[in-house]
Parts: structure tokens; C-alpha cells; sequence
């Protein structure tokens, strides 16, 4: 018996080596023959040893705790900043399931766990496959520091996996030479063309978005203009279509520049910028010609953003999850003094040419609001925030989070965080809701708008600050779930705004999620952006003013582009 044992793990073993995927040359082992290991808690699962590799049996998946269950690929070289990192998972899924998943991510072995790169969600088939994945490091990691993770709690299934290569190559080397996983193609509830929950949401959006506006047209000489033909074009919604901008590109005079200023006035109706405001970006080690030269392309864009009435939501005050300037500062009074002279300045610096605030940003975190729980002495540094910001300006402020849409604790413990603040006096406006997504985990509309029910029980006003999405070459799916989270968003009278984080693939944190390339073609993304923002929630009207020179009409709130007969045409504001 224990020769035939011996040859069938003999002969198992000449086939998978047989049947090894094949990998581009210039690639360096990572792993030094280190061992694969497995974990689960015994709240979802179990591990099982095998002859090669080892199994994790989930029996009670909980969705908002993946990590509950891992296989892990420990790294024992060190990788530089944007190597390519390529880890080839061989595994199958056994049972009943049809299919499997796991998420994938480069990270740190040990807490706090930080990730190195986008999360990977990677189908697992019945048949034995090998399935490449990609990491770009985000920065450079610490040789014995980090690992290959498959993250597996999250769904009833039976995985098995014999073996993680990981090799890395040269940040030089092109990711679309490194072959790619066998996907199976994913969708989302909520997707099909008559889906109900869709046209429930546009009935909703004729009947609560549209009003019925007016307007007193008056000629060149400031004068009524009695009996005469005036058509009426929207042209920046009062509903808040945005993004994240880069305050120096709007002092730039590159082709690039002047093609992203070009989108950003013809399409959006409210910008966030992305750093600009933030803590990082008000060292108080910053020299006067650094400061001054930040200064000035702010008070450019403000400027410029004014003349074309866009305004601009604030991000962010404070952020609870450490931010990346305050990470070698050990001592707690040195972060209290430098975050609380950094609002003052701040709010001193911007006045009120921002309409609101991120005054929170990562209540609850990825990791766990580490400044508030791990830093004696700042226990209330939020709270302290809160309050001087509050003597300072009168501006509504919000609470900015990210995963608020899928079930576990960053929703749950965000909804407890804003109720806490209520009650002690420390009144929140609204909820920013960050809203990055991943083909992993793609919630339907009707659970979006469940999610948005739930938190307008506490806070008056919620804003997507943050949007995009990442899938894996199906641009398809990016584009049919922008449309859908676009509708549902603007058919709910709780939200106020839509903001993506980034639209240009030439400054993006996240290129594969821009919704134009860099070199301005358009993706589908984009298409759907164009058509649903600047074609169908759309009003243009031809009509003729009465003896006193007004109009009326129905249409989407906004400042319209007013040409009347005869007179030069002007941008200005119906009432409603």
C-alpha cells in the first residue's frame, strides 16, 4: 500500500508539473521554498490537510469577514515600488459548488495587514487550473514582511489548493506580457435590461429631480424682455455630478490640462480635490515657497471654479485612520497639537469657498480607527475636531467612510459612529459614502438604495464622494454598474451629490478605474457618463416670455444657458 501510495503521489506530481502554467522569463522566486500555509476560525470553517496542499472546508461564510478564512503564500524577498508581483494560484474548488472564489491580495503577514495593491477576486473551477494573478506594488515592502493571501470566509465552498508561485519581475516589465486568470464573466443582481428596481428609479427621478422653474429674462439693457423667443439649456445641474480634481492642473497649460479643464467645465456641476486639503498636503516643515506655490494654484482653481459656479466640497479635516504624515510621530501631544493648528489653518485658508466638510474621514477604517484606539491621549481627537471646526465655520460637515454598502462592521460602525456624534451634540450633515467597488463584491441597486434608507434614519443628507470601480478587462460590467449606481443614487431624495474620484487615466489613484484614457479616448464608463449627465437628464426648451418678460417650464434644476432673440446669451438661475 505504501508503494502504490508512493507512485500515485509519484504520478499525480509528473502531471501537474505536465500541465505547469507557463511564465514569461525574468521572473525571481519570492517564496524560498516556503511552505503553504491555511487558517479558519472556527466561526466559518475548518482546514484539512492534504497530500499536496491543503483544504478549507466554509461552512457558515460570513460576507463582511473573507479574512476569516486564508491561505497564505509567505514572501520572503524584498520588492521595490511598482515591480510586478505574479502569483500563480493552483487550485480547485470540491463538493456541490459549481464554483469558487477568492480574493487575493498582497499584504502585510501580520496586523495592520496593509495591502500593496488592488484586491484580485479570482473564480476557482472544479477542474485543477492555475490561475495567474497580478500586483503592482504601491510601494516598496521589507524582505520576511509580506505574503500572498487567498481570502476565502466569505462564501460556502470547499476550496483546495496545492501550491502559490510567486515571482516578481522588474517594474519595466509590461503586465499584459504576465498571462492572466481564466475568469468566469461576472454580473450583478439587478442588471437585466427591464429590471424592475431600474424603472421604478427613473419614474422617481422624472417625478422628485425635475421641478417646475421660471425666470424673468431680460435683455441687454438689463430690462425685461416682453413677447419674446428665449431658449432655455441647461447647463450645470444643481444636483451635484462631480469628481476629484488636481488643484495645479487648473493653473497648467499643457494640451492635457486644458482637456481636462475642458471636461470638468462642460460635464460636472461640483469638484472635491483629491489632496490638496488634505493634512499631508499642510506640513508645518513645508518651506514659505513651497506653501506659497500650494497656495496660489488653490486660490487659481477656487477662482476659477467660482466663475463657472462649480463648487467644491472639502476633504478632508481629520483623518481617524493614521495618515501617512503622522506615521513616525510617536508622541500623542506632538499629533494633537500638529492635527489641531492644521484645521485652524486650513479652515482660515479656505473660508467658505468650500460648500462643506469632510470633517471625519475613516471613522472606522480598514484597519480600525488606530489614532482614537491605539494613541493614549487621543481618544477625543475627533471629538476636539469636531468642536474647533465648528467655532470656526458654520459650514455643514459630514462623515466620510468607504464599504458602507457591504454587510460588517464599516457600515454598521459607521451608522453607531454618526449616531454617537448626534447625541453628543456634534450634529452630522451628511454621510459621505466613498464607494469604491470591485467586481469581487458588486451589491445590487436595490441593496444600494436599502443601505441608503438605513443610514437617512440618522443623517439628514448622503453624498457618493468617491466612486469607481474596478473589474477585470470587462469594461461591459464597469460601464452597466456605473449607469445603474448613477440611477438608483439620483432617484433617492436622501443623496445630494455624486462624486468620482478621479476621471482621467493620466492622474487617477486607480488608472484601470478612469473613465477616459490617458490619451483622452473615451471608455465605456465615460460613454455612460456623457449620456446619462449631459444627454438624458437633460432640459432644453424654446418658449416665449409674457408682457413681464417671464417664462415657465419643467425641467432639472440648474444654471441654463439663456438665449433670447436678439440678445446676447447668458448663463443664469431659474427659481424653483
Amino acid at each position: 500500500m505504501k508503494r502504490l501510495s508512493f507512485l500515485t503521489v509519484l504520478l499525480f506530481t509528473t502531471v501537474c508539473r505536465l500541465h505547469a502554467l507557463e511564465v514569461p522569463p525574468g521572473g525571481m522566486d519570492v517564496r524560498g521554498g516556503s511552505a503553504l500555509e491555511a487558517s479558519a476560525s472556527a466561526a466559518v470553517g475548518k482546514v484539512e490537510d492534504l497530500v499536496l496542499g491543503k483544504r478549507i472546508v466554509i461552512t457558515q461564510p460570513d460576507a463582511a469577514k473573507a479574512y476569516a478564512a486564508q491561505f497564505t503564500a509567505s514572501v520572503v524577498e524584498g520588492i521595490a515600488k511598482d515591480e510586478r508581483v505574479l502569483a500563480i494560484i493552483k487550485a480547485r474548488i470540491v463538493g456541490n459548488a459549481v464554483s469558487g472564489e477568492v480574493q487575493a491580495k498582497l499584504q502585510l503577514r501580520k496586523a495592520p495587514y496593509t495591502s500593496f495593491g488592488d484586491s484580485v477576486g479570482v473564480d476557482i473551477h472544479r477542474e485543477w487550473t492555475e490561475q495567474p494573478v497580478t500586483f503592482v506594488s504601491s510601494e516598496a515592502i521589507q524582505a520576511g514582511t509580506t505574503a500572498v493571501v487567498l481570502l476565502c470566509g466569505h462564501k460556502e465552498q470547499s476550496i483546495e489548493v496545492e501550491s502559490i508561485r510567486v515571482l516578481k519581475y522588474p517594474a519595466t516589465t509590461d503586465v499584459s506580457s504576465l498571462p492572466r486568470a481564466k475568469m468566469t464573466k461576472r454580473s450583478y443582481p439587478g442588471r437585466e435590461e427591464d429590471a424592475p428596481w431600474r424603472k421604478a428609479a427613473l419614474e422617481r427621478i422624472e417625478e422628485h429631480r425635475k421641478a417646475d422653474l421660471s425666470m424673468i429674462v431680460t435683455g441687454d439693457d438689463g430690462k425685461p424682455a416682453a413677447n419674446t423667443e428665449v431658449k432655455l439649456t441647461l447647463h450645470r445641474h444643481a444636483f451635484e455630478f462631480g469628481t476629484a480634481v488636481v488643484a495645479k492642473r487648473f493653473s497648467g497649460e499643457s494640451d492635457d490640462d486644458k482637456r481636462y479643464l475642458e471636461i470638468i467645465d462642460r460635464l460636472f456641476s461640483i469638484v472635491v480635490f483629491e489632496n490638496d486639503l488634505k493634512d499631508g498636503n499642510w506640513s508645518p516643515d513645508f518651506d514659505e515657497k513651497r506653501k506659497a506655490q500650494r497656495n496660489a494654484e488653490l486660490d487659481q482653481a477656487f477662482a476659477w471654479l467660482a466663475e463657472r459656479h462649480i463648487p467644491v466640497r472639502g476633504h478632508y479635516l481629520m483623518q481617524v485612520a493614521t495618515p501617512f504624515n503622522l506615521h513616525d510621530i510617536k508622541d500623542s501631544t506632538v499629533i494633537r497639537e500638529r492635527t489641531l493648528a492644521s484645521v485652524k489653518e486650513r479652515l482660515e485658508f479656505v473660508k467658505d469657498r468650500v460648500i462643506e466638510w469632510d470633517v471625519i474621514n475613516h471613522p472606522i477604517a480598514w484597519n480600525g480607527a488606530d489614532m482614537l484606539n491605539k494613541r493614549p491621549g487621543l481618544e477625543q481627537l475627533d471629538r476636539d475636531v469636531f468642536k474647533l471646526a465648528r467655532s470656526l465655520t458654520q459650514l455643514p460637515f459630514c462623515v466620510n467612510e468607504d464599504q458602507v454598502f457591504r454587510p460588517g462592521p464599516q457600515c454598521d460602525d459607521t451608522l453607531t459612529y454618526i449616531e454617537s456624534l448626534n447625541k453628543a451634540g456634534l450634529s452630522v450633515y451628511g454621510l459621505g459614502n466613498q464607494a469604491h467597488f470591485d467586481e469581487s463584491y458588486l451589491p445590487s441597486p436595490e441593496h444600494l438604495l436599502e443601505v441608503t434608507d438605513r443610514f437617512a434614519e440618522v443623517v439628514p443628507h448622503q453624498c457618493i464622494t468617491e466612486y469607481d470601480i474596478v473589474t477585470t478587462e470587462d469594461e461591459e460590467l464597469a460601464a452597466d454598474y456605473t449607469r445603474d449606481v448613477l440611477i438608483a443614487v439620483f432617484s433617492h431624495p436622501a443623496y445630494t451629490s455624486f462624486l468620482l474620484w478621479g476621471f482621467w487615466e493620466g492622474s487617477h489613484w486607480k488608472p484601470a478605474a478612469a473613465s477616459w484614457n490617458k490619451d483622452w479616448s473615451i471608455r465605456k464608463r465615460g460613454e455612460v457618463l456623457e449620456e446619462w449627465i449631459g444627454r438624458r437628464w437633460h432640459t432644453e426648451v424654446t418658449l416665449k416670455t409674457n408682457a413681464k418678460g417671464k417664462v415657465k417650464w419643467r425641467g432639472f434644476p440648474g444654471w441654463y444657458e439663456v438665449q433670447a432673440t436678439g440678445h446676447k446669451p447668458v448663463i443664469a438661475k431659474p427659481t424653483w
